[in-house]
């Protein structure tokens, strides 16, 4: 079984190329139409080849300030102490990262000990679990004073988005409907306006063996009731997969029922909780080895979806109803899946790797100063 060079991906890469890249330059568009001052503010998951980064750095979108040496706009999470310290080092500065997991950094709340106390109160620090804890809190802190972000980019690719042995509302899913309220409610600190269209990005692992069956049946239900009540979405369902069975699909293609069921549950959270109508871009799918069973790969999913603020939700007597959550559903299923592994020919191939080429030696440059 061949190893897997993460940097130079084909795969992975022609997702960022053609999905994410593409969706950034239309949100940078909307804000260069709003002011030329304002940067494009990027929350992401770089891990330590930071090719995503440094993408937007190539394509002129990002660009490290005179003044301070720091790429303008970009923070990241990184849980890994060694790989944190290699990020900052490539963005400009640790003061733009947030060192821990994710879901312990968004979802922090004080208890007894950490009330009132901070990470530089803790100066020899006292204990390895407080000053962890103090750790989280700090960077929640930090976090939370960063939103809003124009490109939200969640790679969370350790393992499933339900995983087996987890309730079915997973900390990480807890975690994302947190970052959709901070959208909501934060302004941002260049002008003081609110956020009122952000990308988010979305990768996790399909593995059925490993998600838990009743968050597959929670999901397949939602569907089938869809496929039932709305006769916009049955007929775009029965288009795309020549039935309307639910239940077929997750047999037969689980992996293209994962990658309409979890959006549908993030736009409706989205829709009804927030105030957000969703327009889902292009989602991708492709087979990964799997290390540990031959010829049973696993799926990487990767999502774009744009987000654009209700004007005064919650204040208008015509609330989000359930016309405008089904068209969002309704356009997800009519984009449909491209699936990378087949649209990797030679000659796309030869492109990616040229491109990551020069994205890495960029990338370099600033990693030999």
């Amino acid at each position: 079984m061949s190893h897997i060079n993460f940097e130079r991906d084909p795969l992975k890469h022609y997702v960022r190329r053609y999905g994410w890249l593409r969706a950034i330059k239309q949100q940078k568009h909307a804000i260069r139409r709003r002011s030329k001052r304002i940067p494009l503010r990027y929350f992401t998951f770089c891990a330590e080849k930071a090719i995503d980064v440094f993408m937007l750095v190539h394509e002129g979108i990002i660009e490290r300030s005179e003044q301070t040496g720091r790429l303008e706009g970009v923070y990241f999470c990184e849980q890994d102490d060694s790989k944190f310290g290699i990020i900052a080092d490539l963005i400009g500065s640790p003061a733009q990262g947030f060192p821990g997991p994710f879901e312990k950094i968004v979802l922090f709340e004080d208890d007894e000990e950490t009330e009132g106390r901070t990470l530089e109160d803790d100066q020899p620090y006292t204990s390895n679990e407080l000053h962890k804890k103090l750790r989280y809190k700090d960077a929640h802190c930090r976090l939370r004073k960063a939103f809003p972000f124009d490109i939200i980019n969640l790679d969370v690719c350790g393992g499933p988005m339900f995983s087996s042995g987890q309730t079915v509302i997973t900390p990480l899913l807890r975690s994302i409907a947190k970052i959709l309220k901070w959208q909501t409610e934060s302004r941002f600190p260049i002008n003081n306006r609110e956020c009122n269209q952000f990308t988010l990005f979305l990768t996790s692992q399909i593995r059925p063996s490993r998600t838990n069956q009743n968050a597959i049946e929670q999901l397949k239900n939602r569907v089938a009731e869809n496929i039932n009540t709305n006769v916009s979405f049955r007929s775009a369902f029965f288009n795309e997969y020549g039935h309307n069975e639910a239940d077929k699909l997750v047999r037969e293609n689980f992996a293209e029922f994962f990658c309409l069921a979890l959006p549908k549950f993030m736009i409706y959270s989205a829709l009804h909780d927030y105030g957000w109508q969703v327009t889902c871009g292009p989602t991708f799918l492709f087979n990964r080895d799997n290390k540990w069973k031959k010829n049973k790969p696993y799926q990487m999913m990767h999502t774009v979806s744009t987000y654009e603020r209700i004007p005064d939700f919650q204040q208008r007597l015509d609330t989000p109803s359930i016309g405008q959550y089904m068209q969002s559903v309704t356009q997800l299923v009519e984009t449909g899946i491209k699936w990378v592994d087949d649209v990797i020919k030679p000659d796309t191939e030869r492109k990616l790797q040229e491109d990551l080429k020069k994205i890495i030696e960029l990338r370099d440059q600033r990693r030999n100063l």
